[in-house]
């Protein structure tokens, strides 16, 4: 808690006045954080209290009046930097005859005590100035309302299932204006703090609070949720429909949480950049599994759920499918009465008969049983993904290749479903279900020691993240991505260098991908460089897409507008022309939506150098 923070002291007392600043806080048995700069005496000190409990709370008294107390022994100030306000109970004491003078400045501009009341200085006429060491009517550090009295009323239970989000400490880390960062793209895209990760904390901590204040249990909501079934949902149903018409009339806090939730991108910066690690994506299809509980959910969100499902039977009619959702009139009505827009076209190829016609093995136990210890060591087992795999099978097949061509034995797990979609709109005891079914897959062959490898680098993060947290580390195995399998392989992936005229290639890599894995952009970089290849890793915020983000038609704008704020210019751009490689599906589906060009995949670019051989 930044309570006791900036002060500062001449560099020559700081020796002394660290120790007695330390030893007052070990006297009461306090952790902390402690840093600042050295040449001007300035200390940071950041004591870690539960400002829930309330003893703890009445150490905000005893620790300022004894750090104010040091700071004056040793000639110094308690705010070195910023942060006056709160503690300008200290002000009279520090200004001591310079007090009355700050008064009479605050009478003249502000004599009505409107500018930040209680702050700093009170305005006082010359009878009524202030000449002793202190002034009643300046705030005080225990006399404003703490965070701390808002969340203790906030059930524990509750705390701890959205602990994602209650933990944001307010440091602003997200408030990124650098659009070449991929932190927070909904908030670069808007500017309003309300789609932030520090505001959607915010939103999540005030909702739990009126939820408990109502005497709502949103754990037990969200258990409920999960176990209802077929049955349980046909039986909720007429009360959500009931809901859903009335909810005009009722004001309910959650539909102003649910406009927050639904501008995130669920593209996981957040977690992977914010200090302490506030996980939107997390939280979010927390609430939004208890609010669907509430409310009907709009046809989109069903059919973003299932598409790991329709896929595969979608995918026996792919030149059909193509046509009809190609026609204008098919575009408006999915508009209208889904709310999506520009959905991608199904590849014509299929990977199944394809991978037969290559003569390549599925990943079962019996195929993988009949490997000696060397064949499988030479081995690699590729998981599919329902994008790469139905909408972009020609990758499929290029991976297949590369690594064939490297006298890698390939692999291939058959299709279904990774449940990611199901997880990111809320869908939890759908998606638990599916992750236990893949994770029981996965063991299955993870037991040969083959590595497990993903293409997509979102959907095989998901392994290691949502997997993780709904099944616990022992049921997931290992599922890496591409360029961190290779790079385990560095020596032996190309026998003699590459020679290639082409001055080098620069990579764009998926938000999720260097933000929650951020050694992955430079295995790329090691890969390309054991061809003898030059691999530049571009500095790019979020391409906007994310998934199916920017399918939805309320998100169309603001996809746009992410897209065109830093992936753009660097697609069409003349310079880079010929160079561009992205590792995500939905970067490089983007970047062909807007900019009608078609992104190679690395693996891909490697294999084309190799052919020219």
């Amino acid at each position: 808690i930044p309570f006791v923070e900036d002060t500062a002291v001449p560099p020559e007392h700081l020796a002394d006045f660290i120790a007695e600043f330390r030893a007052a806080l070990d006297a009461r048995g306090l952790s902390y954080g402690m840093f600042g700069h050295v040449d001007a005496g300035v200390l940071h000190v950041r004591p870690a209290i539960d400002m829930k409990d309330p003893e703890q709370e009445k150490l905000i008294r005893a620790v300022s009046d004894e750090v104010a107390a040091l700071t004056q022994k040793y000639g110094g100030l308690l705010w070195g930097e910023h942060g006056k306000g709160v503690r300008s109970e200290y002000a009279p004491t520090f200004f001591g005859e310079l007090y009355p003078s700050l008064q009479r400045v605050k009478a003249a501009f502000d004599p009505y005590n409107q500018l930040n009341p209680g702050k700093i200085a009170t305005p006082a006429e010359e009878d009524k100035l202030i000449a002793k060491d202190s002034d009643p009517d300046l705030l005080t550090v225990d006399g404003v309302p703490m965070r701390g009295q808002f969340d203790r009323t906030i059930d524990e239970r509750a705390w701890q299932a959205y602990d994602a989000a209650v933990y944001c400490n307010g440091n602003g880390a997200c408030y990124n204006y650098d659009l070449d960062d991929p932190m927070c793209p909904s908030w670069k895209a808007t500017r309003d703090r309300r789609h932030s990760p520090k505001g959607r904390a915010s939103l999540i901590r005030e909702w739990l609070r009126l939820q408990t204040q109502a005497g709502i249990d949103v754990v037990e909501e969200s258990r409920k949720k999960k176990a209802e079934g077929g049955w349980g949902f046909i039986k909720s149903f007429p009360l959500r429909v009931a809901n859903t018409l009335s909810r005009k009339q009722h004001h309910d806090y959650s539909h102003e949480v649910y406009d927050a939730m639904a501008g995130c991108l669920a593209c996981k910066s957040c977690a992977g950049q914010c200090p302490v690690k506030v996980n939107v994506p997390q939280f979010r299809s927390q609430f939004l599994e208890v609010y669907h509980g509430r409310y009907l959910r709009p046809l989109r969100d069903y059919v973003i759920g299932g598409t790991e499902f329709m896929l595969p039977t979608l995918a026996k009619a792919a030149p059909l499918y193509n046509a009809v959702i190609g026609q204008r009139w098919v575009e408006q009505l999915m508009r209208r009465t889904l709310g999506m827009s520009d959905s991608p076209a199904l590849s014509r190829a299929s990977v199944k008969k394809q991978l037969k016609a290559w003569d390549v093995a599925e990943a079962t136990p019996l195929s993988l049983a009949l490997l000696t210890e060397q064949q499988r060591a030479n081995s690699v087992i590729l998981v599919q993904d329902a994008f790469t795999t139905h909408f972009e099978a020609k990758l499929v097949m290029d991976v297949v290749e590369l690594l064939s061509r490297l006298n890698l034995r390939v692999f291939v797990m058959p299709y279904s479903a990774n449940g990611k979609p199901l997880q990111v709109q809320g869908f939890l005891g759908a998606f638990e279900r599916t992750a236990a079914k893949q994770a029981e897959r996965l063991r299955t062959l993870a037991r040969f020691d083959i590595p497990l490898v993903g293409i997509d680098p979102a959907m095989t993060l998901t392994y290691r993240q949502e997997y993780v947290k709904a099944l616990g580390h022992e049921a997931v195995p290992e599922v890496l991505m591409l360029q961190e399998w290779l790079a385990t392989r560095i020596n032996t992936l190309a026998p003699t260098p590459l020679k290639l005229t082409d001055p080098g290639f620069k990579l764009l890599s998926h938000c999720t991908e260097k933000t929650n894995a951020p050694g992955s952009p430079k295995a790329w970089q090691q890969v390309f460089s054991a061809f003898g290849l030059e691999l530049e890793l571009m500095a790019t915020g979020c391409c906007g897409m994310s998934g199916t983000y920017g399918h939805e038609t309320r998100n169309a704008a603001t996809s746009k507008t992410i897209y065109a704020q830093s992936w753009q210019p660097q697609v069409e751009t003349k310079e880079n022309a010929g160079k561009l490689l992205a590792t995500g599906y939905s970067c490089r589906s983007q970047v062909k939506r807007y900019s009608a060009q078609k992104l190679p995949h690395p693996l891909q670019a490697l294999l084309k150098a190799l052919k020219q051989q």
